[in-house]
């Protein structure tokens, strides 16, 4: 919506208001501006958003800092339904981390990216908390259209550990100890597939690079969500081939 409603004694009018036009596809992207425009409004105290999605409260979480009066997150229904103070929770977060964590979010699972079964969200989170490095590499998707090839390896660093392997750095790697482990001391390894639950195996390289540059498109709309109409590279243009080492090269063509 990009009008201002208002009216008296059950009439209603409609007042556009440039400040809001987007091209912002989605409502969760759209709302940080609708919440900056109301914080900017002399009569407003606070900024209550309603809403169930997590994606929306961790978006409001990382732009916290663009929203000038108190901002309210009220989520759930009936006896839990709840209001969070998101502008007091910011205060105890630093900017890094909130913004490591909007891309956390993206990488370990959303609506137009892939998950990792049975590895929860928590269970990433404490990973990132836990080490130096994550919170810098996070928090550096979605700014630039590719991932750089060391944030690269530090996100694969990262999986391997999410799959109970600290000591890998390669997913390739932790496949083929997972495979093994369930055909140890038996004959004829590999000889057929019993006993291999993919599931719990973490995608090969390939993949897994695959899954994180849809992840960086995701967060890279999000971390645009102060932006009215962000300069967004367009899917339909994203093309990949296979390189000369096998792997996978990935660009964006404007």
């Amino acid at each position: 919506m990009c009008e201002l409603l208002t009216g008296n004694q059950g009439s209603v009018n409609s007042i556009p208001v440039p400040d809001l036009y987007s091209s912002h596809d989605e409502a969760d992207s759209r709302i940080t501006l609708h919440c900056m425009y109301a914080s900017l409004q002399p009569t407003t105290e606070r900024v209550i958003v309603r809403s169930p999605s997590s994606g929306v409260f961790l978006l409001l979480l990382s732009f916290s800092d663009a929203i000038s009066k108190p901002l309210i997150f009220d989520t759930n229904s009936g006896n839990n339904r709840r209001q969070l103070n998101i502008t007091d929770l910011a205060a105890t977060i630093s900017k890094r981390l909130r913004y490591a964590i909007i891309g956390l979010h993206a990488f370990t699972g959303y609506d137009s990216t892939s998950r990792f079964a049975e590895k929860g969200k928590l269970i990433a989170l404490k990973m990132l908390q836990g080490d130096q490095d994550h919170p810098g590499t996070f928090s550096r998707i979605g700014i630039l259209e590719a991932i750089s090839g060391q944030d690269m390896q530090v996100i694969e660093t990262f999986v391997c550990q999410l799959y109970e392997k600290p000591s890998h750095s390669s997913v390739d790697k932790v496949r083929y100890d997972k495979v093994r482990q369930c055909f140890k001391g038996k004959k004829g390894i590999l000889s057929n597939s019993e006993g291999v639950d993919l599931s719990q195996m973490p995608p090969c390289q390939d993949v897994l690079m695959l899954h994180n540059q849809r992840a960086n498109f995701q967060i890279k709309i999000w971390r645009a969500s102060s932006s009215n109409f962000p300069d967004l590279p367009k899917p339909e243009n994203n093309r990949w081939r296979l390189s000369s080492s096998g792997g996978l090269e990935i660009k964006w063509f404007s």
